[in-house]
C-alpha cells in the first residue's frame, strides 16, 4: 500500500529587502523534499511566492544574490518625492524588468501549483486574492506580482482590467487566509518580523519609525496566524509560523549585497531547526 504524501502551503510575508530571509528559507524548505501544493504572497512574499510555485528556488536565491541597491535607491529619489509632484518614490521600471526576466505563466502552470497574490484596489480599498495561477498570460501574471509589491509612495500602483493596486501587504502582510480552508498537513508561513525586540534603547527617530513598522507587521502575522487556528472553517490540520527570533540585521529598503547573503543563510539555516522541530518531512 502507497501511503498518501503530506500536502504543505505556504502564506509568505512582505518585508521588501528582508525577503532575502525568506528565500533562505525556501531553499531549505524544498530541499527537504516537502509535497507544496500552494502558495500565497504579499508584497515581496509575490515574487518569491511565484519562485517557490514554480519550484524555482535556485533561481529565487539568484534573484537576491543579483540585486543590486545602487539600481534601486538613490539619495536623488527622495529628493524627487520630497521636492516635487512625484506620486511616487521609484518608478517601477526596474522592479517591472526583474519580473519580466523571471515570470512566465507556463512555467506556474506546468509547476502544477495554486499562487495567490494580494493588492488593494485604489479605487474600492478592498483586498484582492489574484488567483494568478489562472493568469491568461505573462503580462497578467506579472501585473499581478507587480500590483502586490506596489508599496504606496514608493511605487506606483499598478493598473488591472482598468482598476488600480497597490501592496496587499498593507492589510494581509501574512496572507495566511487564502490557503487555510484546503485540505492540507498544515499552511506554513514565513515572516521577517521577530518573536522579541532587543531591550537597546533606540536613538533617533528613523529607528523609532521602522521599529513601528515591524511591530505592526509583526501583529498583522499573530493575528492571522491566531484567526486561522480559530477558524471553524480552517481544515488545514496545523497552522505554523517560521520568524527569526530576534530583527534581523538590515533595514527593509537597505539591499546590501553582504547583509542579504547573511539573511540568505540565516533564513536556510533558522527553517532547517524549524523542519527538525515539528517533524515536518
Amino acid at each position: 500500500m502507497t501511503l498518501k504524501r503530506k500536502k504543505y502551503a505556504l502564506a509568505l510575508s512582505g518585508g521588501a529587502a528582508l525577503g532575502a530571509y525568506q528565500a533562505g528559507a525556501l531553499r531549505a524548505l524544498y530541499e527537504t523534499g516537502l509535497n507544496i501544493s500552494a502558495v500565497a504572497g504579499s508584497s515581496v512574499g509575490a515574487l518569491n511566492g511565484y519562485l517557490a510555485a514554480t519550484g524555482e528556488i535556485e533561481e529565487c536565491v539568484a534573484f537576491w544574490q543579483e540585486i543590486d541597491n545602487r539600481k534601486l535607491i538613490t539619495i536623488n529619489s527622495f529628493a524627487r518625492l520630497f521636492f516635487s509632484a512625484m506620486p511616487s518614490l521609484l518608478t517601477d521600471e526596474i522592479q517591472r524588468e526583474m519580473v519580466k526576466k523571471y515570470v512566465r505563466v507556463e512555467k506556474l502552470k506546468k509547476a502544477g501549483r495554486e499562487f495567490f497574490c494580494t493588492a488593494i484596489s485604489i479605487n474600492t480599498g478592498k483586498l484582492h486574492y489574484f488567483e494568478a495561477h489562472k493568469a491568461a498570460n505573462d503580462t497578467q501574471l506579472q501585473n499581478m506580482i507587480l500590483a502586490s509589491a506596489a508599496v504606496p509612495g514608493v511605487f506606483p500602483p499598478v493598473e488591472i482590467d482598468g482598476e488600480l493596486f497597490m501592496d496587499g501587504g498593507l492589510v494581509r502582510n501574512t496572507p495566511i487566509e487564502a490557503l487555510y480552508r484546503k485540505k492540507l498537513s498544515a499552511v506554513i508561513a514565513i515572516s521577517m518580523e521577530p518573536e522579541v525586540y532587543p531591550e537597546t534603547p533606540l536613538e533617533n527617530t528613523g529607528q523609532i519609525a521602522l521599529r513601528t513598522l515591524s511591530i505592526f507587521f509583526r501583529a498583522q502575522a499573530t493575528d492571522a496566524l491566531e484567526r486561522a487556528r480559530l477558524s471553524v472553517k480552517r481544515k488545514a490540520k496545523s497552522i505554523l509560523l517560521l520568524r527569526p527570533h530576534l530583527p534581523l540585521e538590515m533595514q527593509q529598503y537597505e539591499f546590501d549585497p553582504k547583509k542579504i547573503s547573511i539573511l540568505l543563510e540565516q533564513g536556510y539555516n533558522e527553517a532547517k531547526k524549524f523542519i527538525s522541530a515539528h517533524k515536518l518531512k
